[in-house]
């Protein structure tokens, strides 16, 4: 892949895009699979929201993106969706493991 300053045209940056997004798309399905295996260390649907966790969370995200020279709003707005679908995908999953039981 062509760094930014090498691209000859617009093909070149669509390759690259496609190829980030890929890579994104990848860690996302890899992330996903430790919010599902967290809902074994829950032990109520309260525990999984852990609200005194998000704020910390958001800041240390914010940092990132500032070390990255990223818009720390725009991490902030992608990690509140994020941790929000986690949080529904943890209950659901929750509920499930519990009625069997």
């Amino acid at each position: 892949m062509k760094k930014p300053e090498q691209c000859t045209g617009i093909q070149d940056i669509r390759d690259a895009v496609n190829e980030y997004d890929r890579q994104i798309i990848a860690l996302l399905g890899e992330r996903t699979k430790y919010v599902h295996e967290a809902v074994r260390f829950k032990k109520s649907e309260s525990d999984i929201r852990a609200p005194g966790h998000i704020p910390a969370l958001l800041q240390q995200r914010r940092k990132w993106a500032e070390e990255h020279g990223v818009d720390a709003d725009f991490v902030e707005y992608l990690y509140r969706i994020l941790t929000e679908h986690s949080f529904n995908v943890q209950v659901k999953l929750w509920k499930n493991a519990n009625r069997a039981q």
